[in-house]
């Protein structure tokens, strides 16, 4: 994965897109295709369709997706990935992998089986729970940065269970 990072011409801020693959990924397939996807950010032409989604100014590190103005461009890239499943072995994992997440922020999630939606949950909960465990380490909270890492560790060890469960089922 590489990035440059995204300069907003507004606020002069850095937004590091690799932070968010899937989001960055997605806004990259509506703009590029699945051509030689490569989780790759460092393009003008991605940096000027990210900026169509993110959040106001200021930007700094991690972005902030605006989830409506994300949902259009989603909806495209997701329909590039399915469309260059077909043809890649490589994308029709990534897209297995993206399928829960992508599906919810694309505003697909009624296409979801119940796991699948229950492992979109976990994903988004244990991205909202890093972000929270990042955000209390930056502001000296050394104990609430203990306490989300333990949380994070026990939604982790939930999600990561579901998935190998799903990889059994799809190997046996």
């Amino acid at each position: 994965m590489s990035s440059v990072a995204y300069r907003c011409p507004d606020c002069d801020g850095e937004v590091d897109l690799a932070r968010t693959p899937l989001e960055s990924g997605l806004v990259r397939l509506a703009t590029l295709g699945g051509e030689g996807f490569a989780l790759e950010f460092d393009i003008p032409e991605v940096h000027a369709r990210a900026r169509e989604a993110l959040a106001g100014c200021p930007h700094v590190g991690s972005p902030v997706w605006e989830p409506e103005a994300l949902r259009p461009l989603a909806r495209e890239g997701l329909a590039r990935l399915e469309e260059a499943a077909t043809r890649d072995a490589r994308l029709a994992e990534l897209l297995r992998m993206w399928r829960p997440r992508a599906f919810a922020i694309a505003g697909r999630a009624d296409e979801l089986s119940r796991e699948e939606a229950l492992r979109g949950r976990l994903e988004l909960r244990l991205a909202e729970v890093e972000r929270r465990m990042r955000a209390a380490g930056a502001a000296g909270d050394e104990d609430e940065a203990e306490r989300l890492h333990a949380r994070y560790i026990e939604l982790g060890t939930a999600y990561a269970g579901r998935m190998a469960a799903a990889w059994r089922s799809t190997t046996s």
